[in-house]
């Protein structure tokens, strides 16, 4: 169901016109917001609750949140490829750069970039 709503997002977006200033680094960065902010959200909970060993059973089922979510966040990603392409190896500080304007927590989140993105 999610899938289905980020893709209906995606397409929508998609669908409206550019702005002159916009650019595809811009759209790429923002989709991959969209796609991964979730899966960011879930693991900053998880590393707070893989502190606290009272949680364990909380933990655990946080894991399986997470790994949905990062399943839904990998569909998402493919996405974002079939519309924009994947991303070269000189484009990745850009799209980071971009991130620090859009959500700052995924700017630092350089592995996943590759991983969702990258060639």
């Amino acid at each position: 169901m999610r899938l289905l709503i980020i893709t209906s997002l995606l397409f929508c977006l998609a669908c409206e016109d550019p702005k002159p200033s916009s650019s595809r680094i811009d759209k790429i960065a923002q989709a991959f917001c969209e796609c991964t902010g979730p899966l960011v959200a879930l693991n900053q909970e998880a590393a707070n609750l893989a502190s606290d060993t009272t949680a364990q059973t909380n933990f655990q089922e946080k894991l399986k949140q997470i790994q949905a979510a990062y399943n839904s966040a990998k569909e998402c990603s493919g996405t974002v490829i079939a519309q924009y392409g994947k991303l070269k190896k000189e484009e990745f500080p850009l799209v980071e750069k971009a991130l620090v304007g859009k959500c700052p927590d995924l700017a630092t989140q350089r592995d996943l970039l590759r991983e969702m993105l990258g060639e």
